[in-house]
């Protein structure tokens, strides 16, 4: 399933950057996430955001004189938070690895060789990793699937592009909204993951 996914997302951007009028990308940066509303059996625990990454390639599309841009990507994505116990407490370690496939929609003003945008992304993932703390949990016990929506914006200097958005994740990582992990009861029904993206991407 999970190699069939890959190589099905793949095709459709390598079809998608081939008929983008000669625009492939490839894109790489960080990722800074923390989970939001977690509770551990009665407890509401805050989060830490910690350093992921993200890499990959997308082509891009452009509607000439209204300003709009299409720019699906598929992405290998590394989510990392962690949680801090009590003094003396071991911290709780977060890691899931994702195939991410975002659509950019993008508006920007040419303005000589630069470009200003705004953009939206509607985004899926598909979970092919993971660590840390979900290590001993099965993946019968994960929602593997997740989706969302990215606001950010961005500036394109000829083949060069740099930008910044923000994430949420709309669903949920366990089934029924709750883990189990080691002996504590972990409630997700109101859990999101959320997040701070800043990336570089060249143009051919």
């Amino acid at each position: 399933m999970k190699k069939h996914l890959i190589a099905l997302t793949l095709m459709l951007c390598m079809g998608t950057a081939a008929l983008a009028q000669g625009s492939f990308v490839v894109k790489a940066g960080l990722n800074f996430n923390k989970m939001q509303d977690i509770k551990i059996d009665n407890l509401e625990q805050s989060w830490n955001s910690q350093t992921g990454f993200h890499v990959g390639i997308g082509g891009q599309y452009r509607i000439p004189l209204v300003g709009l841009s299409f720019q699906p990507e598929i992405l290998y994505s590394r989510i990392r938070t962690d949680i801090i116990g009590e003094v003396g407490q071991d911290s709780y370690g977060f890691r899931m690895d994702y195939i991410d496939i975002p659509l950019n929609v993008q508006w920007g003003i040419n303005i000589l060789f630069l470009r200003p945008y705004v953009f939206a992304a509607p985004y899926i993932r598909y979970a092919v990793s993971k660590g840390d703390l979900l290590e001993h949990v099965e993946w019968q016990d994960l929602n593997r699937l997740d989706y969302g929506l990215s606001l950010g914006a961005g500036l394109e200097i000829w083949k060069l592009q740099v930008s910044g958005k923000y994430s949420w994740s709309f669903g949920q990582l366990a089934p029924g909204g709750s883990l189990h992990i080691d002996s504590d009861d972990w409630k997700l029904d109101d859990a999101n993951m959320r997040g701070f993206e800043l990336s570089v991407a060249f143009l051919f």
